[in-house]
């Protein structure tokens, strides 16, 4: 503990964590108002100093701790924040570490605690850190870490920072041993790098499988489609043929004018074209055409099938043409899954079960609408049980660009979910 320090050292502590936390606000997409958050990194900073000053760089952990707990926003662990934690602390780390062997080759001893070289190596970690935002912002850094919704990304990121910060101690108390500590770091920096490739290309070979299952899915899905269509086909067949032979039979007996057997045979062609019209699914499906997404029809073919197979009642409208999506493809996928296989849950014990999905677009939003029909039956199950599977939070940590509705009256479970885009959604 050092509670023993002059006025420069005290300058570089401040600036330092004024840069820290000028950097964080920059790359950490925080939900908290503007008001809450400028003072949540006022308090942070003030703490942050005192804890330096008390315990030096041992304060690190501790300062971490503390930013988490502050910014925490809800129950669940926040990976995202725990790795923007960690990405500003090896920023800061790194934008100390690069500058100083050129500032001490020019900088002689005698100045090193002078307020001139404290303000130029602030100014130094200032740029680096600036710099680093920049790229980072460049390449879209804070979607990687913001889609990173297990702890494995944290461990490599606090693994390299411990490593880092050992080293730097070990620099400092052994400066005998420098080469030899030096040979070793760069083992475990080549060693990091090497546990980060092997991490990424274990990432994308299970995102490529996962892809792979989808897209046998999805061809599953077209040829349970084909296969309706081809259904549909074949009955239209039957009924042109029956048809005619029902219109043959009307016309004789309108020649007899014979008044009783013509209401009988309109009847008859009434009810034969009711129950043919009735049992097709072209009805069902026709708006699927306006869906051009591939990910998204195949869902919708899925899901109109399972409706169709369960006899509930459905109706799905897509007016407008759907090309592109302003969301990752596969989220929204899973996530109107969950949605309408919860209003099937809910409908298929239903005697007169309904299911009303549409899509609609309208300037710079595009709304999915699943609606299900509610009905008096014994249960021991929530919806609010059934729309935490929805994982509503997490896709709102990830996507600030989307607004998920619900409301409930004695009939209907409505269920809109909004996505915003910059540009009009084509």
């Amino acid at each position: 503990m050092n509670l023993f320090i002059t006025g420069p050292h005290l300058l570089r502590i401040c600036l330092a964590w004024g840069i820290f936390y000028y950097v964080f606000m920059l790359i950490y997409h925080s939900k908290l108002s503007i008001q809450r958050q400028t003072f949540s990194f006022a308090l942070l900073w003030l703490l942050s100093v005192i804890l330096n000053i008390l315990l030096s760089g041992y304060a690190n952990l501790l300062i971490a701790i503390l930013i988490y707990l502050v910014l925490w926003p809800d129950q669940k662990f926040d990976y995202y924040l725990i790795n923007i934690i960690l990405v500003s602390f090896l920023v800061k780390f790194w934008a100390f570490i690069l500058p100083s062997p050129l500032l001490m080759h020019y900088f002689p001893n005698s100045n090193i605690v002078s307020y001139g070289f404290n303000l130029i190596i602030s100014l130094v970690e200032f740029i680096l850190s600036i710099t680093f935002v920049y790229f980072y912002n460049y390449f879209k850094l804070n979607d990687f870490f913001q889609s990173r919704q297990n702890p494995m990304t944290s461990i490599v990121l606090g693994y390299i920072y411990i490593i880092c910060f050992l080293f730097l101690k070990l620099t400092q108390n052994f400066r005998t041993y420098a080469p030899l500590i030096m040979g070793i770091f760069g083992f475990i920096i080549l060693q990091c790098l090497f546990i980060i490739v092997v991490f990424t290309i274990t990432r994308r070979r299970q995102l490529k499988i996962y892809r792979d299952r989808f897209s046998e899915e999805q061809v599953k899905n077209l040829k349970m489609y084909t296969d309706q269509l081809e259904h549909d086909q074949l009955k239209l067949r039957h009924f042109k043929h029956d048809y005619k032979n029902l219109l043959f039979s009307l016309k004789t007996v309108a020649a007899e004018q014979d008044y009783t057997a013509m209401n009988q045979a309109l009847d008859n062609l009434e009810n034969y074209s009711d129950d043919y019209l009735n049992n097709l699914s072209m009805d069902l499906y026709q708006d699927l055409n306006n869906v051009k997404n591939p990910y998204l029809k195949s869902l919708f073919i899925n899901k109109l099938n399972t409706i169709n197979q369960k006899n509930i009642k459905c109706s799905f409208s897509c007016t407008d043409e759907l090309n592109n999506l302003p969301m990752n493809d596969l989220d929204l996928i899973k996530l109107l899954d969950q949605a309408i296989d919860n209003a099937i849950h809910f409908t298929k014990r239903q005697e007169h079960g309904q299911i009303q999905l549409a899509i609609t677009k309208e300037d710079r939003q595009l709304a999915f609408l699943i609606n299900n029909s509610l009905a008096n039956l014994p249960t021991t199950e929530r919806s609010k049980d059934y729309l935490e599977l929805l994982q509503i939070k997490d896709l709102k940590k990830k996507y600030s660009n989307i607004f998920i509705q619900h409301s409930k009256n004695a009939k209907w479970f409505r269920l809109h979910i909004t996505l915003i885009t910059k540009e009009v959604i084509k």
